[in-house]
């Protein structure tokens, strides 16, 4: 998608700031950018107010596209959850790093094998490539990419795509591919798959689809998405083939991936606060506090996406509540790829309650940020480990404390994890007398125990007392 002006032709002349200039000045800078019209019945204000919006409609459309840097907001995150370890994709992280350069050498193999595969000529597919190229470029950060010419560019978004191609055609098993390129994917397809997940390493979907285009049938997507979703779990599931929705574009690899991560969520979940509760509503609750009130962690197996958390009336005791939350396997790879979707998800959309915010669009920043609640001590590690909430090794109990703290600071608050929190705070608004009966006696059973026991020692003294009164 090649990127439209920001300002219509008639706004041509406006300047990015105005200078300190004189009254006069001024109005006649406005007079010239607002142009003849404005000497007639047209009001400047509104020429003005017209360029504002053309700039607001074509900057948050193409926030969606824009092949987006890492988010200030998270530069707390270490080093090796945002860039390449083994394979460079893009101008971003391009040859910078000594790890990456053996992963160059592949790519040239993997467009010999893109190009033997089609039965094209090279130019005609590098024609294609270079037809895109000019939308590819203008979707970068364009300091980053000022410096680079055409002659490297080009080149860049060809191999990229090429190697990325291939990649995803090891999970359909692709006959005919190169033993050496196979070789290399299985044997650094950790590495490869965590790399590619990055925010920072990606290239333009339209490049990618464009080498797609030639490859024979069927399509390596479904094969690689479905793969990609396994990985995040930590034990051996069985995933049905992901059937792609055929309206849905992604802008890079990471945002395909996370649209079938995340999955779809089509009830109406917009709530408001509840009435009668406090007027400053805690946006945190820990596991602690969830149990006093008689909500408990339940692992969601089944789900279909990371949308799917939410809290329900528990199955057997109507008077509790579950808080169902798709498993998290804690490993470093799986934590890379959720920070890069999150990351992703505070570039793509800058605000997480509008209107026309739908729950998919911050399900990871929600679903992170619903374990960082949860997650204020290491003891907390281990009592959802103890649930299943939290599935195999992969980071320390510290290490995924320290994880979870450093990204709950400075995370915005996703739709999902607001409409949990308020259903939360419904739940303990309407809690029965029965319930908060049982919990009382739970959270003191010791001291009532305790009391009894007194008590009955008491009675039992007394008795003891008036039978030993001589009858009268």
């Amino acid at each position: 998608m090649e990127e439209s002006a920001a300002w219509s032709d008639d706004s041509s002349s406006l300047q990015t700031s105005f200078p300190s200039h004189s009254h006069s000045e001024v109005q006649l800078q406005v007079v010239e950018y607002a142009g003849p019209a404005t000497h007639g019945n047209c009001n400047p204000v509104q020429v003005f107010e017209k360029a504002a919006q053309v700039f607001c409609d074509d900057y948050l459309r193409s926030m969606e596209w824009k092949m987006h840097k890492f988010p200030p907001s998270l530069i707390g995150v270490r080093s090796w959850y945002t860039r390449p370890l083994t394979v460079a994709i893009g101008p971003y992280h391009h040859a910078v790093h000594p790890s990456v350069l053996e992963a160059e050498k592949v790519k040239h193999v993997a467009a010999n094998n893109c190009i033997s595969d089609c039965g094209i000529s090279v130019q005609e597919m590098y024609d294609a490539v270079f037809s895109v190229s000019h939308v590819a470029r203008s979707l970068y950060h364009q300091e980053a990419v000022a410096r680079i010419g055409d002659d490297v560019f080009l080149p860049m978004m060809f191999f990229d795509a090429c190697f990325l191609v291939q990649f995803m055609r090891i999970y359909k098993r692709a006959q005919h591919m190169d033993t050496a390129l196979f070789t290399y994917f299985i044997s650094n397809e950790d590495s490869i798959c965590t790399d590619i997940m990055k925010l920072e390493n990606q290239i333009p979907w339209v490049v990618v689809k464009t080498i797609l285009s030639f490859m024979p049938a069927p399509s390596p997507l479904e094969k690689f998405v479905t793969a990609m979703k396994r990985r995040l779990k930590s034990k051996i599931s069985v995933i049905e083939d992901i059937v792609l929705d055929p309206k849905y574009e992604p802008p890079h690899l990471l945002g395909l991936v996370r649209f079938y991560i995340v999955g779809n969520n089509n009830t109406n979940k917009h709530l408001r606060l509840p009435d009668g509760g406090d007027k400053d509503m805690s946006l945190s609750i820990s596991v602690a506090e969830l149990a006093n009130v008689g909500v408990n962690l339940v692992p969601k197996e089944d789900a279909a996406g990371l949308v799917d958390m939410c809290l329900q009336d528990n199955k057997k005791w109507r008077m509790f509540g579950d808080l169902v939350v798709p498993p998290l396997s804690l490993t470093e790879a799986n934590a890379t790829w959720l920070i890069n979707m999150a990351a992703f998800e505070l570039c793509k959309t800058p605000d997480f309650v509008g209107d026309r915010i739908d729950d998919e669009d911050s399900a990871v920043c929600s679903y992170l940020h619903l374990f960082a609640m949860l997650l204020d001590q290491e003891q907390h590690v281990h009592e959802l480990r103890e649930n299943k909430v939290i599935e195999g090794g992969g980071l320390t109990s510290k290490e995924a404390l320290e994880f979870f703290t450093c990204i709950g600071k400075n995370m915005r608050l996703g739709k999902c994890y607001l409409d949990i929190i308020i259903k939360i705070e419904k739940f303990k608004l309407k809690r029965s007398v029965l319930l908060k009966l049982y919990l009382f006696i739970t959270r003191n059973r010791n001291k009532i125990i305790t009391v009894l026991s007194v008590f009955a020692a008491v009675v039992g003294v007394l008795s003891s007392l008036q039978a030993l009164k001589p009858a009268r």
